[in-house]
C-alpha cells in the first residue's frame, strides 16, 4: 500500500506540474506562429502553383531587400535603444545592491566585534569559542550544520559529535555558529577581509550563491531568534569603549536610527530582522535582475532583427548573385519570399501586443 500511495503522489505531482506548465503557456504567441506560419505555407504554394516561373524574381529579391533593409534598422534601433535603457536600469539596480551589502559588511563588523574576544559569552566560552573556534568543529559552518539539522541528509559523524557533545548548548552554540559564519568562510584555514576591520565604504557586493544560502537557512533569524531581551547570552560591558563605540558607529552607518541606540540584544536583533526580512530579499532581487541577460521584449526583437537578416538581407543578395536558371534556384527564392512574409506576418501581429507590454507599469 505504501508504493501504491508513493506513486499516486508521484502522479498527482507530475499531473500538477504539466497544468502548471500548460496555464503558463502563452498561448496567444504561440497562435501568432502558428498563423504566420499558415501564411508563409500559403505564399509558398502560390510560387508552386506557379510553378516556379512566370515570376521576376529579381523584381522579388530587390524588394525583399529594400524591405528587410529598412525593417532591420527599425528593429536594430529600436533594439538598441532598449538595450541602453536596460543598462541604465542595470547600473541604478546595482548601486542599490551595493548599497544594501554595506549594511550587511556594517553588520558583519559588529558580529567580527562580537565573536573576537573571550569572556563576553556570559562565562560560556566552553559552547562558543573554546567549541567552534579551535580543534575539529572549526571549519563546521552554520549553513551545512542547519541544514544537516532540519533535513534526512545521510550520517554525518563528526555534526552528530557536535551536537551530543557536552559543551553544546543549543541557543549560545548556534547563535555563536551562526555569526561566525557570517563573519568568515568557515572552510578555509585564513581569510583577511579588509572591510571588516575598517569603516570605509566597501564598493563590492555579495554573490549570488552567498546570499541565497543566507536566505534558505535563515540565518540572520537564528541570530534576532536567540537575542531577544530575557536570553543573557552576551556580556556588552565586557567589551572595552572604542569596541563599543566601533559597535554603535557601525550601527548608525547600518540605519540612522540606530545612531542613539543602546548596546544591547535589542540593538543587534533589530539589525538581525532588518536583513532578514527586508535588505536580504532586496539583494536577492537586485541580483536576479543583474544576472539576467537579453530577455523578455529585447530577446524577442533581437531573434526578428537575426533573421530577418538571414532571410531578408543575406539570401536574396546571395540568390542575386547567382542568378541562376535552375529549378532549385526558383524553389529557393519562393522559399525565402514566404519565409519574409511569415516574419512580417508575425511582427505585424504581435506589435500591438509589445507596445501594450512596454506601456502597461502594473
Amino acid at each position: 500500500m505504501e508504493k501504491i500511495s508513493k506513486k499516486l503522489e508521484w502522479i498527482k505531482g507530475w499531473l500538477s506540474y504539466i497544468i502548471y506548465k500548460i496555464r503558463r503557456f502563452n498561448w496567444l504567441t504561440f497562435s501568432l506562429i502558428v498563423f504566420a506560419s499558415i501564411v508563409s505555407l500559403l505564399v509558398f504554394y502560390f510560387f508552386w502553383k506557379e510553378c516556379f516561373i512566370g515570376f521576376d524574381y529579381e523584381s522579388i529579391l530587390s524588394n525583399l531587400l529594400a524591405v528587410n533593409g529598412v525593417f532591420s534598422a527599425i528593429l536594430i534601433t529600436y533594439l538598441f535603444t532598449r538595450i541602453t535603457w536596460t543598462k541604465d536600469r542595470k547600473l541604478e539596480v546595482r548601486e542599490e545592491a551595493i548599497a544594501i551589502s554595506q549594511k550587511i559588511t556594517e553588520f558583519r563588523r559588529i558580529l567580527r566585534v562580537l565573536t573576537d574576544y573571550y569572556g563576553v559569552w556570559r562565562n560560556q566560552d566552553r559552547s562558543s569559542k573554546a567549541l567552534l573556534d579551535h580543534g575539529k568543529f572549526r571549519k563546521i559552518d552554520f549553513y551545512d550544520f542547519k541544514l544537516y539539522l532540519i533535513t534526512d541528509s545521510k550520517k554525518n559523524k563528526l555534526f552528530d559529535e557536535l551536537y551530543n557533545h557536552d559543551d553544546f548548548s543549543e541557543g549560545i552554540s548556534m547563535t555563536y555558529l551562526a555569526m561566525i559564519s557570517i563573519v568568515e568562510d568557515r572552510g578555509r584555514d585564513y581569510y583577511w577581509q579588509q572591510e571588516l576591520y575598517k569603516d570605509f565604504d566597501s564598493r563590492g557586493i555579495y554573490n549570488f550563491e552567498v546570499v541565497e544560502k543566507w536566505i534558505d537557512i535563515g540565518i540572520f533569524n537564528t541570530i534576532s531568534y536567540w537575542l531577544t531581551p530575557d536570553r543573557n547570552l552576551i556580556n556588552y560591558l565586557g567589551f572595552r569603549g572604542e569596541n563599543q563605540e566601533y559597535i554603535k558607529q557601525a550601527a548608525g552607518r547600518f540605519n540612522q536610527k540606530y545612531a542613539d541606540y543602546e548596546l544591547n540584544n535589542a540593538l543587534i536583533k533589530e539589525m538581525a530582522d532588518d536583513i532578514e526580512n527586508h535588505y536580504l530579499k532586496e539583494l536577492y532581487e537586485c541580483l536576479l535582475h543583474l544576472k539576467k541577460g537579453i530577455t523578455s521584449i529585447n530577446l524577442l526583437i533581437l531573434s526578428l532583427v537575426s533573421v530577418s537578416m538571414v532571410f531578408g538581407v543575406l539570401a536574396p543578395f546571395i540568390l542575386l548573385l547567382i542568378n541562376g536558371q535552375y529549378e532549385w534556384f526558383y524553389k529557393s527564392v519562393a522559399a525565402v519570399a514566404s519565409v519574409n512574409a511569415g516574419l512580417m506576418t508575425f511582427f505585424i501581429t504581435k506589435f500591438p501586443l509589445l507596445l501594450n507590454r512596454e506601456l502597461k507599469w502594473l
